[in-house]
């Protein structure tokens, strides 16, 4: 190789005798001198760019990947009206066919000889389907429970004739989805007691939307006048009161101690509600 290196550096740099000395000296140099061992420095330096590459990474994976992305369910219960309406709204979205809203009450009512009064236990089912266009089924009925509140026990033809189901706890009747229950935009008077009641059947009722619910606690919300008591929401005065389940921000339960009759002066309908998703449905 060197004698190869030597004619061709010869063809293309021609030089004169007296440089001979100096070109073999170089020559010699470059062939038995040990070349400079490769520094460190830059081990080190690619080992700190990979290192900055993977933390790099990590961080990108730890960030969310937009500003944008959904918020999560709370996983503390709410602690006002204003929490229940964003746990309605970061509800899952329902997987099932049907939503079935069940309610267990009691009625008070006056006999026709104005001297008793009774409660009766009514039970109301509801099978509210999630896709529009399909009949919905609501099924009411007397359990056979009843309690003495004044005077002597009576049979229950005294109280109302036959046929009587229970009450209607809410306003609205829906025979097919989609349903709208009518009052949940009503203009609510500005007394707290008065807006509670004028609220009553929007609140409890199935058909009033998520949507449209989370937008009535806030209404409801900004009366200083009604409480929030660990889930009971109350007015001073009131004759309605609501029972929110703080951990899904649902109505589970209502009091109406609204009454024409002397012989009623407490509570003349409460009841509990409860929910499920399912893909069954009585015919």
């Amino acid at each position: 190789m060197r004698d190869v290196l030597d004619d061709d550096l010869a063809e293309l740099y021609p030089v004169r005798p007296a440089d001979d000395a100096r070109l073999a000296r170089l020559r010699e140099q470059l062939f038995t001198e040990k070349p400079p061992r490769r520094s460190y420095r830059w081990v080190g330096i690619a080992a700190a760019a990979v290192a900055v590459v993977m933390i790099t990474g990590l961080v990108v994976l730890l960030r969310p990947v937009t500003r944008d992305a959904p918020a999560t369910m709370p996983t503390t219960p709410a602690t006002s009206l204003q929490e229940a309406a964003t746990l309605l709204e970061l509800a899952p979205k329902p997987t099932k066919k049907y939503q079935h809203v069940k309610y267990v009450g009691w009625q008070s009512l006056s006999g026709r000889d104005g001297k008793s009064a009774m409660a009766f236990e009514f039970e109301v089912d509801v099978w509210l389907p999630t896709s529009p266009d399909e009949i919905v089924v609501t099924r009411r009925r007397l359990t056979g429970g009843q309690r003495v509140l004044r005077g002597e026990p009576a049979t229950p033809d005294m109280y109302f004739s036959d046929g009587y189901r229970g009450p209607g706890v809410w306003d609205s009747f829906c025979s097919a989805t989609p349903c709208q229950e009518g009052t949940a935009s009503l203009v609510l008077r500005a007394d707290p007691a008065q807006k509670l009641e004028d609220a009553f059947s929007a609140m409890v009722s199935p058909f009033t939307t998520v949507e449209e619910r989370a937008e009535l606690y806030r209404r409801l919300q900004l009366s200083p006048g009604i409480r929030w008591d660990n889930g009971v929401v109350l007015a001073d005065g009131g004759r309605v009161r609501f029972t929110i389940d703080p951990a899904t921000g649902r109505v589970s339960g209502f009091e109406d101690s609204r009454s024409t009759s002397r012989l009623l002066d407490g509570v003349t309908s409460s009841g509990t509600i409860t929910y499920e998703w399912t893909d069954q449905r009585p015919s």
